[in-house]
């Protein structure tokens, strides 16, 4: 294992930088708590999607969830239809967003390149955990109509992004990523019973 080459002093502001600020919440999450939610949930989809899954593959799983966004404790949570506009635009990894966040933090980009090329199952429960984190957010903090909105595109996004990834990786039960996001979305308060 390698020491990262993001620096480290802006690790500990990632508890205090904020996601979803353009949305109107009763709470913003920070980065830090997304990021470790997200790691949380990509191992519950990867370990219903591919109970085999390598040592390996579970060291780039959570290392992908952990790093994913930390380039935003620099940049700040930048609106991901501005995020989606610009991608639709530029070739893959080229748009101005994809280069900065790049530079700001390459160990995350290094993972992401490597899990889209190498080993797309990782890549995609930890997008599919991205995606519910975001589900889960904007229906437990989310106010007014946009929030339903942003509800109804996250989990089309999430139902999309299942069948590209049953397509593409074939030999995972997928049908369980249903199950996970569909037990979260639930939102009933702490379950003792694990019923």
């Amino acid at each position: 294992m390698e020491p990262m080459r993001y620096d480290i002093r802006n690790l500990p502001f990632a508890g205090t930088v904020t996601r979803w600020h353009s949305v109107n919440c009763h709470r913003y999450p920070s980065v830090a708590e997304h990021s470790a939610l997200v790691a949380l949930y990509a191992r519950e989809l990867a370990a219903r999607i591919y109970p085999e899954l390598s040592a390996e593959d579970q060291v780039l799983l959570y290392e992908l969830a952990l790093m994913h966004d930390l380039s935003e404790v620099v940049t700040g949570d930048m609106p991901s239809p501005i995020k989606r506009q610009l991608k639709s635009v530029f070739p893959p990894g080229e748009s101005p967003i994809d280069q900065l966040e790049a530079r700001i933090c390459p160990d995350a980009a290094e993972r992401e390149h490597g899990a889209i090329t190498m080993r797309p199952h990782v890549y995609y429960c930890v997008k599919l955990a991205d995606i519910l984190d975001a589900m889960v957010v904007i229906k437990q903090e989310g106010k007014g109509r946009v929030a339903a909105k942003i509800e109804q595109e996250r989990t089309a996004a999430f139902h999309a992004l299942l069948i590209r990834a049953a397509a593409h990786c074939p030999d995972g039960q997928w049908a369980h990523a249903q199950e996970v996001m569909e037990a979260v979305m639930a939102l009933e308060h702490i379950q003792i019973d694990g019923e």
